[in-house]
């Protein structure tokens, strides 16, 4: 249910408690982050082993070795050398999108995303722990847009609902502000980002540009699809009891 303002009512929201950023939760914000990152390592990794490409490098790989040393062993462990070996690319990828992170506006969190009245971060709190993060700033890309970043929420909490009410945080901060709508991305290895987007009333829309900066170089070794949604704030809000 929207409130006169454009806002959800709270009723619709799990029980989580929801707060702006403090200082103190400067680590603690970083580690979730850093660990939502982490997470994607072994899909991404098996998404890259079904790509053609890297299935064509393995198989020639292996016929080389073949006819080259008449041996079935060799061409076996040149082929698990590989694997290890784009196992650490990935690795070393995902570490450097993390540092790029925290040496843009996780370096600084409260400069980033608390000084301008236009952006906003916010942890969730559970069981006296915060347990999940998200922020929001204007869009560069479309005017009156506010666009949503940095969602994360720690594994042993999934599932209750708190992602959802740290989206309809945002939401709620765009109607308040006089955003036109809340934007974000997310990539096709993310399906329950997905799912959780769609059902909250996000639709995909294309994107002018389709690389995200900080992802240029790592979807330029794995050409992931970089998924652009929007939920557009409702311009007329019905009064309560309406039909």
């Amino acid at each position: 249910m929207f409130l006169r303002n454009g806002g959800i009512h709270p009723s619709a929201m799990a029980s989580c408690k929801v707060r702006r950023y403090e200082d103190s939760d400067y680590e603690t914000v970083r580690n979730i982050f850093k660990a939502g990152v982490k997470e994607h390592e072994p899909a991404v990794f098996v998404y890259m082993l079904k790509r053609p490409t890297y299935l064509l490098v393995l198989v020639s790989a292996f016929c080389i070795l073949l006819l080259s040393s008449k041996s079935l062993l060799l061409p076996i462990l040149g082929v698990i050398l590989l694997v290890v070996l784009l196992r650490h690319l990935v690795t070393g990828l995902f570490n450097y999108y993390t540092a790029k992170c925290f040496n843009s506006d996780f370096k600084d969190i409260c400069h980033s995303y608390m000084e301008s009245p236009n952006s906003c971060f916010w942890v969730a709190e559970s069981d006296r722990c915060v347990v999940g993060i998200v922020g929001c700033y204007p869009s560069k890309e479309m005017e009156g847009c506010l666009e949503m970043v940095r969602m994360a929420v720690l594994t042993a909490y999934r599932g209750k609902g708190i992602a959802k009410v740290l989206c309809r945080t945002v939401i709620n901060f765009a109607c308040q502000h006089g955003y036109k709508a809340v934007i974000l991305n997310t990539s096709d290895v993310q399906v329950p980002a997905q799912k959780l987007y769609e059902n909250i009333g996000f639709k995909k829309y294309k994107a002018k540009n389709g690389t995200l900066p900080l992802l240029s170089c790592i979807n330029f070794m794995w050409n992931f699809t970089i998924y652009y949604y929007k939920y557009t704030i409702p311009t007329v809000i019905e009064n309560e009891g309406h039909a």
